[in-house]
């Protein structure tokens, strides 16, 4: 009986299936996102499936609420690996890698129909970028960022001399805003509710949900509904972690958690709708932005775009690619795939 077990070992050993449990792996991932969200129910839901699958070869272990700091931070621990992953936006890779970036330019897209549809065309080549920065990932999720105040913000003037939150780090939006003149604050996205409080910030630029989540929406008066900009989140663990799981649970990881964020990103239109109505109903002013204001800013904003791009902020061939697609889908040649039909 024992030779047959250890005959049964081997061959699952050979086939990528079987790890001894004395190998088995622990996956610590810390993130920002508050402990009782849905994003966390979710991952940690998909991480007892990977587990069960895995025969408890593979364990995630979640840090949530920031308690293991900044994404900055958290990039740190990665590389001296007290952390393995962490969830990141595009702002926290700009330095390192620019594409990623693209996708969250200021006033480049006017919908969420035609962001998906530009993403159905890069999003692959977008995250393939990761493998050289010896990171893996397992999708994307993202939400329009709309205007959150302490006054109205119905324009463009509205904006001047007040004080714009930005991440830490987005030195791009940062040159964009100084470009026409505005006033931005850059912070870590943990000081942005004291920020808000003490009147350090006048405006954050962020996806109504997010706003809820973090309870910004307690330390402002009006909304402004405008696609400001789209912000792209995401979860990166270290290649060479993951590299330390067979390729049977590799495999494993990769199905579970890329069906989280695809779940996720396909309800966020719904989600960021929800949050918007709730923001209302807690008695936050929805403003109208007066007619052609995003016009007119996305008109001033292309030409930086492009110079940027031009500067090396990322590739020009990425971002004309982009602007191609939205360009298709404005002149009625794109159609966005229904995810059922994949």
């Amino acid at each position: 009986m024992q030779m047959l077990k250890k005959t049964i070992a081997t061959l699952l050993l050979a086939a990528g299936l079987y790890i001894p449990a004395a190998n088995a792996v622990d996956i610590k991932i810390a993130t920002l996102v508050p402990n009782q969200s849905q994003w966390m129910q979710d991952m940690r839901a998909a991480g007892k499936v990977i587990e069960e699958k895995t025969a408890g070869r593979v364990k995630l272990k979640f840090y949530g609420g920031g308690t293991q700091g900044t994404e900055d931070k958290v990039l740190q621990k990665i590389k001296i690996g007290q952390l393995h992953g962490g969830t990141f936006s595009a702002t926290n890779f700009m330095k390192d890698y620019g594409a990623i970036n693209i996708y969250g330019l200021p006033f480049v897209f006017q919908s969420w129909e035609e962001m998906r549809y530009v993403r159905e065309k890069m999003d692959d080549k977008l995250q393939a970028g990761f493998a050289d920065l010896n990171f893996v990932t397992f999708g994307i999720a993202g939400s329009f960022s709309v205007v959150l105040s302490n006054e109205p913000i119905k324009n463009y003037e509205d904006m001047k001399g007040k004080k714009i939150w930005l991440p830490q780090g987005d030195f791009v939006s940062y040159e964009a805003m100084r470009r026409v003149q505005l006033s931005p604050v850059a912070l870590p996205i943990t000081d942005v509710l004291t920020g808000l409080q003490t009147g350090l910030l006048d405006i954050a630029l962020v996806p109504p949900e997010i706003a809820v989540a973090l309870q910004w929406h307690t330390r402002v008066k009006y909304l402004t509904d405008m696609p400001v900009a789209f912000a792209v989140g995401f979860l990166a663990i270290s290649k060479r972690t993951f590299d330390r799981l067979s390729a049977g649970d590799q495999s494993i990881v990769n199905e579970e958690l890329s069906r989280v964020y695809f779940d996720m990103d396909q309800r966020a239109p719904a989600e960021s709708a929800n949050a918007l109505e709730a923001l209302v109903k807690i008695g936050i002013k929805n403003v109208e932005p007066e007619a052609g204001q995003f016009d007119e800013l996305q008109e001033t904003m292309s030409n930086f775009n492009h110079e940027m791009a031009v500067d090396g902020a990322y590739p020009v061939e990425l971002y004309e690619e982009m602007i191609g697609y939205v360009a298709e889908f404005r002149n009625g040649q794109g159609e966005v795939a229904n995810p059922s039909d994949n």
